[in-house]
């Protein structure tokens, strides 16, 4: 099955992260409705996780849900790093490059920077890189995934067992609030814990949740709800509005960096995050996909576009910022809308010379099955799963 509107919902989530880094290097952090609410548009990098928590572990549900093997390991692995990784190296060359701020850059900053694990150190910070530390979070979650769901299914007696995996994920996304208030209370250990995968598994496991219940019987129980939940998509994004709105005071956090989160606001802030994540999903997942304006928009030919091309609108957005800017002596007004424009272009050029043309050539030199290249039995695998391109767009 089709989901016409993910990339639509990429592009918003790409959108957003980008309104949020334009907002803080302008200083339009303030202490009111509208900062708050400019900096918690940092919510798109949990509608991302959970985006690549459903679209890359559905493959995986399906094939246990029907019976089949999984597909295969290295085919995904493949096509994730030739996916990602061409394009994020370009970003890292060109900001450790040009930006005067990166002239002190050492041989070890770049292996960790080229490598996507500068955040498992203290120095993870980088003039125009900052944001990378989602990809990094991602990155782990794709190398993990294949074992996270075969343990899940173990758990299970190695039966597809939804009501099962359903707790399970419940579970792990308790022990990943756990980790973040571990990780935020004790002075002494390494600040960016609170970056590595445990802290996100809420949102990951939304993506997840969602994708067994797609996969599981329509005559499930459950199933059916989803889809009538899903059949009312202006409630879920309500809801989802709603929840954002909560989210958009002091108890989330500082309204700017000058402080830590405590373990409480990091708490509060990812589960609002993820119910915000999980409703901003559903109804481009349950319901009739071709009903209702609001699916038809992000479905819509420009919004297609643009998501295809999310992931470099997310790369070179923040190198674009100190390229075009001197930080918080221009206005959000005409920094975001510049950005932007220059980013998608940045973006599409990207896509056109480097993304596409790679994962045209290159997609199948890992076959889905050995000994076979024609590739045409996992396109979920090859992070292709129902037909909506699943790059890595996050960010924040």
């Amino acid at each position: 099955m089709r989901y016409p509107g993910l990339n639509g919902l990429r592009a918003l989530a790409a959108t957003a992260v980008v309104t949020t880094h334009a907002a803080f290097w302008t200083g339009a952090y303030t202490a009111d409705t509208v900062g708050y609410a400019l900096a918690r548009l940092d919510v798109g990098v949990a509608v991302f996780f959970a985006l690549s928590g459903f679209l890359l572990s559905q493959p995986l549900l399906r094939a246990a849900a029907e019976g089949r093997p999984a597909p295969r390991t290295a085919a995904f692995l493949w096509r994730r790093a030739l996916r990602i990784l061409p394009a994020y190296w370009v970003c890292v060359v060109v900001a450790g490059l040009f930006l005067p701020g990166n002239r002190e850059m050492d041989g070890g900053d770049w292996l960790r920077f080229l490598t996507l694990t500068q955040i498992y150190s203290r120095d993870w910070h980088a003039d125009g890189l900052d944001h990378a530390w989602s990809l990094c979070t991602e990155v782990s979650f794709y190398v993990l995934l294949p074992a996270i769901v075969a343990g899940l299914l173990r758990l299970c007696g190695g039966r597809w067992r939804p009501g099962l995996l359903l707790v399970a994920l419940g579970a792990a996304s308790l022990l990943g609030f756990a980790w973040f208030a571990w990780a935020a209370s004790d002075p002494y250990l390494l600040g960016s814990l609170t970056l590595w995968l445990p802290a996100y598994a809420s949102w990951f496991g939304a993506g997840m949740a969602i994708a067994v219940l797609s996969v599981a019987s329509p005559d499930w129980a459950p199933v059916r709800r989803a889809h009538e939940l899903g059949g009312s998509p202006w409630t879920c994004w309500g809801a989802a509005a709603a929840l954002f709105w909560v989210a958009a005071g002091p108890f989330t956090g500082p309204v700017d960096l000058s402080s830590a989160l405590t373990a409480g606001q990091g708490i509060t802030k990812h589960v609002l995050y993820t119910g915000v994540a999980a409703l901003a999903l559903w109804p481009l997942v349950f319901g009739d996909q071709a009903a209702g304006r609001g699916r038809r928009l992000l479905a819509s030919r420009p919004m297609d576009w643009l998501g295809e091309r999310s992931y470099g609108l997310f790369l070179f957005h923040m190198p674009l910022l100190f390229v075009l800017w001197d930080v918080f002596s221009h206005p959000l007004a005409l920094v975001l809308p510049v950005t932007w424009l220059v980013a998608v272009a940045v973006a599409a050029l990207v896509y056109r010379v480097i993304e596409r043309p790679l994962v045209q050539r290159f997609r199948d030199l890992v076959p889905d099955r050995p000994g076979s290249r024609d590739g045409s039995a996992g396109t979920g695998a090859g992070g292709h799963a129902a037909g909506v391109p699943a790059g890595p767009a996050a960010r924040g």
